[in-house]
């Protein structure tokens, strides 16, 4: 019960590794706040937790819209009345070369993945300094190397990276931490999907996974539980910090 009595807050929770963080951090404890853009799914998950006596609400959202995110931080704190967790889950990645990407594809790529990381910091900041909580962002490790098809995801990501380490040493003095985990090739319906955008999804597939030192995709659980560590007190002298949960990718 390492988030007993916690209140968190996770965007993107509504399938693959958001929705293995709401499982998780419900399990050890917490009261979990999911948003998705996708209602269906989200209000299953958080029925089906519910139903197992967990404290799961799910809230339709748009983080790349302001007042969403901002109505939503507001029905946080008016439902609990605090907020101590926040995850920066929600993200989208549609691969293309650079030289044929549409401006829209760019364009959106960086709303949801990138502004929806600063909308939810900056309406959720004001809270987290009153219990000094703490950020959790999604990077990847295509924010640390580079990735051919995949540039303007890729930027979102080392975005991320950047975005936690500045975020960290400006909150440092409210006590509010602030870190990224960067999954590797994680087994999701998010990463088949990307795999069916790159047009050959069982090649890319096979490259992926011979990109891993350790022969295979990761789980959401795995993700979930570095999450989890960053998020409890074990992790309270970890602030500024990137988190490669990739089975060796980077280590090459």
């Amino acid at each position: 019960m390492r988030l007993e009595g916690k209140i968190a807050l996770i965007t993107g929770g509504n399938r693959g590794i958001g929705e293995a963080m709401v499982r998780l951090f419900s399990a050890e404890g917490a009261k979990v706040v999911l948003t998705g853009r996708r209602a269906e799914m989200g209000d299953g998950v958080a029925a089906q937790l519910r139903a197992q006596g967990r404290d799961v609400t799910f809230v339709r959202g748009d983080v790349s819209e302001e007042g969403s995110v901002a109505d939503l931080v507001a029905g946080v704190l008016d439902r609990h009345g605090r907020l101590d967790v926040v995850v920066n889950n929600a993200g989208i990645a549609p691969a293309s070369p650079v030289e044929t990407m549409d401006v829209a594809v760019w364009d959106d790529l960086m709303a949801v993945n990138v502004r929806g990381m600063f909308l939810t910091c900056k309406h959720a900041i004001p809270a987290l300094r009153e219990t000094r909580g703490c950020i959790i962002n999604l990077g990847s490790t295509f924010g640390v190397v580079g990735a051919a098809g995949s540039a303007a995801y890729a930027v979102t990501k080392a975005a991320a990276i950047n975005f936690s380490k500045s975020l960290a040493v400006e909150l440092a003095p409210d006590g509010i931490r602030v870190n990224a985990i960067c999954p590797g090739g994680t087994d999701t319906e998010f990463l088949h999907e990307w795999f069916d955008s790159t047009g050959d999804a069982t090649g890319t597939e096979q490259w992926l996974i011979g990109q891993h030192p350790l022969g295979r995709l990761g789980t959401p659980v795995e993700q979930a539980q570095a999450a989890l560590f960053l998020a409890s007190e074990d992790a309270s002298f970890i602030t500024g910090h990137a988190l490669l949960v990739d089975g060796g990718y980077t280590a090459q």
